[in-house]
């Protein structure tokens, strides 16, 4: 059977929405998606125990009392509901060895989830020079590269231990959680690529492979099916 991909979705003035580009790559990859409405904290754990593995989208920022900060006044829109279930659904999504893929925004919140930190603006909260990472050429182009860790699980799926990948973010990991291995860093620092050190399968990418896929990038699309296939019962 095909396994059941849970979706999160981003929420603005009383609307879910979530880019077809999660979608397709999911349902290329094998799998069956549905999007996971905002329900309350007792039906959380409900919800998650219905899917097969948990897909972190982007979205906006997250709200920074959740790591223990206050709003510095680079801080974009936050949607305080969105970040408590997120972050519920990944705690439970561990517990019963569900396997995570967390993209962009999804890579924070996993951080924030074991304890970790975010830099809540990456232009302001830096010293040295930083790359450009809200690109401005279209989704699908790749701007940058990211360097991975020899051997880790990200680099054994896309077979190459340096990649190009698209960039559409301003906040990044601070303070890496306990549980998290930092696997892949852009050439400023900034962390892009994380993976859990015990879950069978927990990775989390800054960029977007879900564009890169829809485009036809092998690495993204192999990324996809590894993912899908970790999330596909016996």
């Amino acid at each position: 059977m095909k396994p059941i991909i849970g979706i999160t979705m981003d929420w603005e003035g009383g609307t879910y929405r979530v880019n077809e580009s999660y979608v397709q790559a999911i349902l290329n990859a094998g799998g069956i998606p549905i999007c996971l409405p905002y329900i309350a904290e007792e039906d959380g754990e409900q919800l998650i125990n219905k899917i097969d593995g948990l897909l972190l989208t982007g979205g906006g920022d997250i709200n920074p009392i959740l790591f223990g900060e206050e709003p510095l006044p680079k801080l974009g829109r936050v949607v305080t509901k969105r970040d408590e279930r997120e972050i519920q659904w990944t705690k439970i999504a561990l517990q019963r060895n569900i396997p995570i893929l967390a993209i962009c925004r999804g890579l924070q919140v996993l951080n924030v989830a074991l304890g970790g930190t975010i830099i809540q603006d990456i232009y302001s909260q830096n010293e040295r020079e930083i790359l450009l990472h809200t690109q401005n050429s279209h989704r699908s182009e790749t701007s940058h590269f990211v360097h991975l860790q020899d051997k880790c699980k990200l680099q054994q799926v896309v077979s190459s231990t340096k990649i190009a990948v698209n960039s559409f973010h301003h906040q990044a990991v601070k303070e890496i959680a306990e549980d998290l291995t930092i696997v892949g860093v852009a050439s400023d620092g900034i962390v892009e690529a994380v993976e859990h050190k015990t879950s069978p399968f927990c990775i989390g990418v800054q960029w977007h492979p879900e564009e890169l896929a829809f485009n036809g990038e092998e690495g993204a699309i192999k990324l996809f099916k590894a993912f899908v296939a970790a999330c596909t019962k016996e």
